[in-house]
């Protein structure tokens, strides 16, 4: 150290010299060798924003959770399970609060406000969430192996869910109403019923996040960061359940067998609904659980008004998640009546009687809960379950009956030996997007639940009833989903309608699982057989989820280049999109009626108004409902609806038409050859072709019409 004030002041002068070239030669190589574009760093700052905003919404839905959750003296949870179960019930209460502003006023401002009183309100509940929360994560890292695995393999690819959630929306759905929906109130300015699409009538526990998170930032990106936390919440749940029944390694391993359903893992990167349902799901079968056992600790006789109280609010509180689980989507119906099914079960030592009085608390709680949904199709649509159950508003019996696609379920086709083996075919034949259960469970559940027969001596009496109880649940969720694929619609197949019993069935198969390690290592250790499966199936499935992720063009979105979003938008969505940009250069007001198209998401509504076809039955619907269903007749009603173009999805006609328009499809049953040469009558008599787009001229995606 110099000692002088001449050495001093001329070694002050050498460290700012030093700093000072040091810091220009960084300046100019970088001023040319540009790390960080302001392309660049808009795509990570939204992305960082979209998480942030997330991380809020399950803030301050953790302290109204925790405020809430007060009355039902949870404390019989573990510390994971219960700020799983605050941050579930939080986001629900917070959606209904959105729901309640938002028929009034929605608007960034209104949705601050709003933020504001209920963090306010809870301010100490959600301080105290927060801290249990950096408690919870500050847990040092598992000392087994084994236990290190299924952590690492977890947390790997909830990264990877979350990174890909940052992407624009480009899923089918989200395009057609879970963020269509919330972008046409946001631009409202409130909750209204929509027109033409009957999709919005649905129950939206969710998308009303998604409103009052487009609402605060404006941003499409925001919906699936929002998702991603409820499935963070899901699998906290479930794998905290099994923890506390079984051990860390349980947990861990029934949150990676969820995570091995592919469709489970995707729904964590896109804007959809299924994870709230399966989160309540479980949150409700620790209510009957504490339920049963408070109940039963005491004779019914010795029961005392303090005693019955709390008893009866488990019973309310399972009701209260069933009647979330319903306010997600109509078909989550079902798990309300599983677990309707399961307090009359468990009441049963009362007498049925007694049995049949806790059903009416437990369904009266569930109802009341729902109501809010029903109440609101109401007002706007003269039907509570609309577009179900009533003719009103745009869906009266041709539409009902498009709709309900009666006499498609698995018996009335060649697939009717599916009904036998449907957990295997929904196994084997499930891919994501695709074929007819549209969903990828993965394989360990197949593996895992069979083995209960091997392993159910080596359970102990606690883990026999645990597993007695989600068992009971979830078969009486499969026996009437399996009812209604083979007898009611082809859509009842799709896999993902009943997501909700899967977080059962991975508690059970976590549990099975543990117990098979008992087993005796001679003559034959088939412990070590099944987890080296798991283990390789664990490996499989994070080796396809970094697959996935390479695939997704996430490269595109990120690469610095001025019009990213756009590009990434062309090569996710490819003709959709590019059709949309030039559907969005039509001169403004002008009406644009889709037929065999419902996405809508990126037409821009403040200037061109999108007629969707949510239903894909505009041209049936026409020819049923316009006077004699002529071409000419049509024609005369559309022009008088003031549509000024039409734009015709050729690849959904040529799917609804079937080998008379050259597809290797059926086609769609209701229609007729009639209805068909209708349209090329209609066509050439009152339509003149505008442009159209695809690959080439016998795969043409995209065909714009305008009247002669």
């Amino acid at each position: 150290m110099p000692s002088s004030k001449k050495q001093r002041a001329r070694y002050l002068i050498g460290v700012i010299s030093a700093l000072i070239w040091m810091m220009l030669v960084l300046g100019l190589y970088y001023w040319v060798h540009k790390p960080l574009t302001p392309a660049l760093a808009e795509a990570i700052g939204g992305a960082l924003l979209d998480i942030g905003l997330a991380f809020l919404f399950a803030l301050v839905a953790g302290g109204l959770g925790r405020r809430l959750l007060r009355i039902f003296k949870i404390s019989f949870l573990s510390a994971c399970e219960r700020l799983a179960a605050e941050g579930l019930i939080g986001l629900s209460a917070l959606s209904l609060l959105i729901l309640g502003m938002g028929i009034f006023w929605l608007s960034r401002l209104s949705m601050i406000i709003l933020f504001s009183v209920a963090a306010g309100l809870t301010f100490s509940d959600l301080s105290g969430w927060l801290r249990d929360l950096i408690s919870f994560l500050r847990h040092g890292w598992p000392h087994s192996y084994w236990t290190r695995f299924l952590m690492s393999a977890a947390l790997f690819m909830l990264a990877l869910a979350l990174i890909l959630a940052c992407l624009p929306p480009t899923k089918w759905d989200s395009l057609t109403y879970h963020l269509a929906g919330p972008s046409q109130y946001v631009e409202h300015g409130r909750f209204y019923g929509v027109p033409n699409n009957h999709f919005l009538g649905f129950p939206q526990l969710v998308n009303t996040l998604y409103a009052g998170q487009l609402a605060l930032s404006g941003r499409l990106t925001g919906g699936a960061p929002i998702h991603w936390v409820i499935g963070v919440f899901m699998l906290m749940a479930a794998g905290g359940y099994v923890a506390r029944r079984t051990g860390a390694a349980a947990g861990w391993l029934s949150v990676n067998i969820l995570l091995t359903a592919t469709t489970v893992w995707l729904e964590m990167t896109f804007a959809y609904v299924d994870l709230m349902a399966m989160g309540l799901a479980v949150v409700a079968l620790m209510g009957a659980e504490q339920w049963q056992t408070a109940h039963h600790s005491v004779s019914e006789s010795e029961q005392t008004l303090s005693e019955w109280v709390p008893r009866t609010n488990y019973l309310v509180l399972i009701g209260v998640c069933a009647g979330l689980g319903m306010s997600t989507k109509y078909t989550v119906l079902w798990m309300g009546i599983a677990f309707g099914c399961l307090v009359l079960w468990l009441g049963r030592r009362d007498g049925w009687l007694k049995s049949i009085q806790y059903g009416a608390i437990y369904g009266a709680s569930a109802v009341l809960i729902l109501a809010p949904w029903l109440v609101r199709n109401f007002i706007w649509y003269d039907n509570p379950f609309y577009p179900l159950a009533f003719e009103s508003f745009q869906m009266d019996s041709i539409r009902q009956e498009w709709y309900s696609q009666p006499n498609s379920g698995l018996i009335y086709g060649p697939n009717a030996w599916q009904i036998f083996v449907l957990p295997v075919t929904a196994t084997f034949l499930g891919v994501e997007g695709a074929g007819t259960y549209s969903t990828d469970i993965g394989p360990l559940f197949l593996i895992l639940i069979p083995l209960l027969l091997l392993a159910w001596s080596y359970l102990s009496q606690e883990e026999r009833t645990n597993i007695g109880h989600a068992l009971f649940a979830a078969g009486t969720i499969f026996l009437i989903w399996l009812i209604a694929s083979a007898f009611g619609s082809y859509i009842s197949l799709f896999t993902r309608l009943v997501l909700y019993m899967f977080p059962l069935l991975a508690v059970v198969a976590a549990m099975v699982f543990e117990s098979i390690q008992r087993l005796p290592k001679k003559p034959f250790d088939i412990g070590f057989v099944v987890q080296a499966m798991v283990g390789l199936t664990i490996v499989f499935t994070v080796v396809n989820a970094a697959r996935f992720f390479a695939d997704s063009r996430i490269q595109v979105y990120f690469s610095g280049n001025e019009a990213f979003e756009d590009d990434y938008l062309n090569e996710a969505l490819g003709w959709h999109y590019a059709t949309m940009q030039r559907i969005n250069e039509l001169p403004a007001g002008d009406t644009v009626r889709f037929l065999w198209e419902p996405r809508y998401l990126y037409c821009d509504d403040e200037r061109i108004d999108c007629y969707t076809d949510s239903l894909m039955d505009a041209w049936y619907y026409a020819r049923r409902s316009i006077s004699d269903g002529s071409s000419t007749a049509i024609a005369a009603q559309w022009k008088d609806q003031n549509i000024a173009f039409l734009l015709v999805y050729e690849f959904g006609r040529k799917f609804e038409c079937g080998k008379l328009c050259g597809s290797e499809e059926e086609g769609a049953k209701l229609y007729n050859d009639e209805d068909w040469q209708a349209w090329d009558q209609f066509v050439q008599d009152n339509l003149v072709e505008v442009w159209r787009n695809g690959n080439s001229s016998e795969e043409t995606a995209y065909i714009l019409y305008r009247w002669r």
